[in-house]
């Protein structure tokens, strides 16, 4: 796993990641060598949201068709229905299956402010 996070941390590092880009899990893997196993892959990308490594920030978006783009969910919101088993769109109300939420709640991450102000450390 320790190899898999100074891969993802190389790859924020190169690509000049900001707080105006975000990406999913699959891009993210795209850049990471394929040599180390999905499950360190995700493992990493999880341990580098903790509160405490302040690397990556987790966040999710469904798609707005009044503003005809994916916006971004309050993650307290998805958190609830993820908790207690009860789905819907977040903008439509719709009510969703297990299997309809999670494939339109898109999860997305982000680098945090703290790696931007200490990359260069």
């Amino acid at each position: 796993m320790k190899t898999s996070c100074l891969l993802i941390l190389d790859h924020l590092l190169i690509a000049g990641r900001d707080l105006e880009v975000s990406f999913s899990f699959d891009q993210l893997r795209e850049n990471v060598d394929k040599s180390i196993s999905d499950e360190d892959f995700i493992c990493s990308v999880f341990y580098l949201t903790r509160d405490d490594i302040q690397i990556l920030e987790q966040g999710y978006s469904a798609w707005k068709a009044v503003e005809d783009r994916y916006v971004e969910v309050k993650k307290d919101k998805v958190i609830r229905m993820i908790n207690s088993k009860v789905y819907s769109h977040p903008y439509t109300g719709e009510e969703l299956s297990e299997k309809q939420f999670y494939s339109e709640i898109i999860p997305f991450f982000a680098v945090t402010q703290y790696f931007l102000d200490h990359k260069h450390d």
